[in-house]
């Protein structure tokens, strides 16, 4: 019965590779298995070692002191010497007993050599301070996946039959354990892999998306003053048309902006042009359109006005040029503006399609402009000629 697996060591074997199975990911089980050896046989020291690519064999874990796991975790065995050393041993069926580490100290491979056994007796069953013993864990293909070291058995012997055996079953389970959390981390590694280059796609997509909402801007709007350019406006005005809703279109053609240009040149007539902008947004309510059509002309479109409403708000834009325009470095600038009103009630146009409609309100705003301006010439005639210099 000496082969035999005690139900005392049993009941710990199979809670130990339960705890193997239910590990998530390589760490997790590696650390699992060394635990369970240690849980269920009586090695209180145990090293688990991964084959890494290459062939190398890389200390990741273990199950003892904290000295034994400051001293190898994270050493390397070279394939060649770890095959060597399973040539040189002897074989407990699929278990390997080391009599001394020689193979690996003449190799400068680090070995953990227990204080606390004899290294001599007279007693063949005694376990001595230079023996280990090594069970090799294969993949389905029957590759080398890591090998499981143990030492330092708590009742200082040579170890039985039953523990050889569970020994032997833990590997083989603990094998499996790892090719399928090599897989699970290969999984891993590929959805994050694939989710870094969809995120990186959907950035490339934003990117592209945003690059091409800044060129239909940019296609749309003023470059200096940032306003709704012609196509804007006339799109924008043409579909509030469409939809029968109540509008006032104010055009507005700058006075005396000429002389800016001329006295102190195209550069601050643009600081001018820009002032004039931030006006006109500040004087309307927020769904109203500003535009500037070229040049000193601009265009305001107040979305969903009552004829009060439309006319009060043209006595704001006319206060908006009540001041001067002050321009960092520069005396103020007195720019004026001329603004003429075309108001359009929201009805239906059996005859007129939206486009023309739209291009009938600014042409009626435009014309009326052009009234007020003449008439503000003849009054500054009149003044002339009755208050001669």
């Amino acid at each position: 019965m000496e082969g035999h697996i005690p139900l005392s060591a049993l009941r710990p074997m199979y809670r130990a590779l339960a705890a193997v199975n239910a590990a998530v990911g390589l760490d997790e089980t590696l650390q699992a298995i060394a635990d369970g050896v240690a849980a269920c046989t009586p090695f209180q020291h145990v090293v688990v070692k991964v084959v890494r690519p290459g062939g190398d064999l890389e200390v990741t874990n273990v199950a003892g002191p904290e000295t034994l796991r400051e001293m190898m975790v994270g050493k390397l065995v070279p394939g060649d010497v770890m095959k060597r050393a399973m040539q040189d041993a002897e074989e407990w069926g699929r278990l390997y007993f080391l009599r001394s580490f020689d193979v690996f100290i003449e190799e400068n491979v680090t070995v953990h050599t227990p204080e606390e056994l004899p290294t001599h007796s007279s007693d063949p069953d005694m376990w001595l301070a230079p023996y280990g013993l090594m069970a090799p864990m294969y993949g389905p293909g029957q590759e080398l996946v890591g090998v499981i070291s143990v030492d330092v058995p708590t009742d200082g012997r040579m170890p039985r039959a039953w523990v050889r055996e569970v020994l032997e079953a833990f590997s083989e389970q603990a094998a499996i354990a790892i090719v399928n959390a090599n897989r699970h981390e290969a999984a891993t590694a590929r959805m994050q892999r694939l989710e870094r280059e969809r995120e990186a796609l959907r950035k490339d997509i934003a990117q592209r998306q945003a690059h091409e909402a800044d060129l239909r801007h940019q296609a749309r709007h003023d470059p200096l003053t940032g306003l709704a350019n012609s196509t804007e406006l006339r799109e924008r005005l043409a579909d509030l048309v469409a939809d029968q809703v109540p509008l006032a279109v104010y055009f507005c053609d700058l006075d005396l902006f000429k002389n800016v240009n001329d006295n102190f040149g195209h550069a601050i007539g643009d600081m001018v042009l820009r002032h004039v902008a931030d006006r006109l947004r500040n004087a309307v309510r927020g769904g109203d359109i500003v535009a500037r059509l070229g040049g000193d002309e601009f265009v305001v479109v107040a979305v969903d006005v009552g004829r009060a409403e439309a006319y009060a708000l043209l006595d704001r834009l006319d206060q908006a040029f009540a001041h001067p325009v002050t321009v960092d470095g520069h005396p103020p600038q007195l720019v004026g503006a001329s603004l003429g009103i075309a108001y359009d009630q929201g009805l239906e146009q059996a005859d007129l399609v939206a486009n023309e409609r739209a291009e009938e309100l600014l042409s009626a705003a435009d014309s009326k402009m052009y009234a007020r301006k003449r008439s503000r010439a003849a009054i500054s005639r009149l003044t002339a000629q009755a208050w001669p210099h």
